[in-house]
């Protein structure tokens, strides 16, 4: 299977695209659930009631939004053909700077990490470190091989990587007790990257990963702090040669 490039018009890629980075820019500042559900009603087309759901969550929630994210919402409803403006707009704090969200990060599960000093980062396309060798099994799952066969067939997909994450408390999901995945992609710019993004949530809630967290987002692009933390605390699953 190859990547879609982009059959939009310019309109409709200023949404999609401002949609998918607004929801990277909320990743760690919003529950899980909440962004897991958002970008699978983005990749779905199924936008009539998102703007909505992000506004109220910035207000309830005290996170702000940038003037741009504010803008693509109240477009989204015009292009819809929605009269009004999404519930609480008027409300939602702006911010022109992205905060950090005080996660922690591990390039290892918590229990390979008990039993093993490992580095701050891992590449596992490279040859593994000799200290970790008898744990090759341990730093890779099925879970990890499905995200990574699913994610790797798009001709645009240039690197994966997967990393464990903690806290704040404030976010915890209640189904997920302390540490949790986190997939990372980086794709060429033109990919659908909120396609894929569903396509690897799917995989993982097929594993029964509650509330997947993948972070595809385009190579030419700054990332947001949550996104830079990740990557340094992170294992490489897979890059292109």
């Amino acid at each position: 299977m190859t990547v879609e490039w982009a059959e939009l018009d310019e309109r409709e890629w200023r949404l999609y695209g401002g949609m998918h980075r607004m929801l990277l820019r909320l990743a760690g500042q919003v529950p899980d659930g909440l962004l897991t559900q958002a970008r699978a009603m983005l990749a779905e087309g199924d936008l009539a009631y998102l703007p909505d759901a992000l506004t109220m969550a910035a207000v309830e929630l005290g996170v702000p939004l940038t003037a741009q994210e504010v803008e693509i919402l109240r477009d989204l409803f015009v292009a819809l053909g929605i009269e009004g403006e999404p519930t609480g707009v008027d409300q939602v704090a702006i911010t022109d700077t992205t905060r950090g969200t005080g996660h922690r990060f591990s390039p290892v599960s918590p229990e390979v990490a008990q039993h093993v000093r490992v580095p701050a980062a891992l590449d596992l396309t490279a040859e593994i470190p000799a200290e970790l060798a008898d744990l090759q099994e341990e730093l890779v799952d099925l879970t990890d091989h499905l995200v990574v066969d699913a994610l790797s067939e798009h001709a645009g997909t240039r690197a994966i990587w997967r990393t464990w994450r903690s806290g704040p408390e404030r976010l915890a999901n209640e189904d997920v007790k302390g540490w949790r995945r986190v997939y990372l992609a980086e794709v060429e710019p033109g990919v659908l990257a909120w396609e894929l993004t569903l396509e690897a949530q799917t995989e993982l809630t097929q594993m029964s990963e509650s509330d997947p967290q993948v972070e595809v987002y385009w190579s030419s692009e700054e990332l947001p702090p949550y996104h830079r933390a990740a990557r340094e605390a992170a294992t490489l699953l897979w890059k292109r040669r």
